[in-house]
């Protein structure tokens, strides 16, 4: 047996020397939360409190995985979104805090909407359509997404929490698709967005782990995604149906003036806790037949 107070204090001088120092704390914590079960305050309440060899082991294992800057989500296999506990691993992004103020943006709009229908493009881990089926009175969900891989992970998710959602294996990118779909009251999207050059700003834990199809496109079309979308939207939203987006903080204004000239009303730019140009939101004014269906 081995003393884990000790442990935790090998474990965040070593963390201290790559981590900020609050940063080193909350993850050693995170650590023996998720692999011995002890929580922040166990240690207060006894420091004496002894771990097996077996347990050591696995917390100097994943300690290592740190090091080398893998994020904690991906060792412990769990990220955390609103009220909701996810499933996570290499095949989806890790949910961020500025994606909570998209979702947060799109239930306090649509609160007093009585079922409405949403899509959401890019689901990942589904983070965003399951915090929305939480949020919305009994919403019809739909999520999208190009990788087979993270589309599991969403059931996963889904199915976890108990929540219905219909989920596509698509290309958004590929307009042949797009009669697989009926239409929408709310559309809500996190689509790639980090251009190319921008991945020398990129800590080494996003760009050596997380998936770069779901972050990245090229210099040269960074709006590729979003000219997709609101062309989609267009034939796939219903009259007054609204869009919702997150964007790339450097292209607030190229975003506002796109979904301007496709027709859209309303282009509302909104910024995050960091006062950055994060989320847009939009309104459709084509007129479709609420009740057709995909193709």
């Amino acid at each position: 047996m081995y003393q884990a107070k000790e442990l935790k204090n090998n474990m965040l001088r070593k963390l201290r020397e790559i981590y900020p120092e609050m940063e080193s704390i909350n993850l050693v914590n995170w650590l023996f939360q998720s692999v011995a079960g002890i929580q922040k305050r166990d240690f207060n309440l006894d420091p004496g409190r002894l771990i097996e060899a077996k347990t050591k082991e696995e917390l100097i294992e994943k300690l290592g995985e740190l090091m080398a800057h893998k994020p904690i989500q991906y060792i412990t296999g769990t990220a955390y979104f609103h009220d909701l506990e996810l499933i996570v691993n290499p095949s989806v992004l890790i949910p961020r805090p500025e994606t909570e103020e998209l979702v947060k943006w799109l239930a306090d709009d649509n609160k007093e909407k009585s079922r409405p229908k949403v899509l959401d493009i890019g689901t990942g881990s589904g983070c965003i359509i399951l915090a929305l089926g939480k949020l919305l009175k009994d919403p019809d969900l739909t999520a999208v997404d190009i990788s087979e891989d993270a589309l599991q992970i969403a059931k996963k998710n889904a199915a976890k929490y108990g929540i219905q959602v219909g989920f596509i294996n698509t290309n958004i990118l590929d307009e042949k698709s797009w009669g697989r779909f009926g239409v929408f009251d709310l559309i809500i999207s996190n689509p790639p967005y980090v251009r190319e050059s921008e991945k020398t700003m990129m800590k080494p834990n996003v760009l050596d782990y997380e998936p770069s199809t779901a972050l990245f496109v090229p210099d040269n079309d960074p709006l590729i995604f979003y000219r997709a979308i609101a062309r989609f939207s267009k034939l796939h939203l219903l009259n007054n149906g609204r869009l919702y987006l997150e964007i790339n903080e450097n292209l607030g204004k190229e975003v506002r003036d796109l979904l301007e000239d496709e027709g859209y009303a309303d282009v509302a730019l909104r910024k995050d806790m960091q006062e950055k140009d994060r989320m847009v939101r939009c309104i459709s004014k084509i007129k479709h037949n609420r009740h057709s269906r995909a193709q």
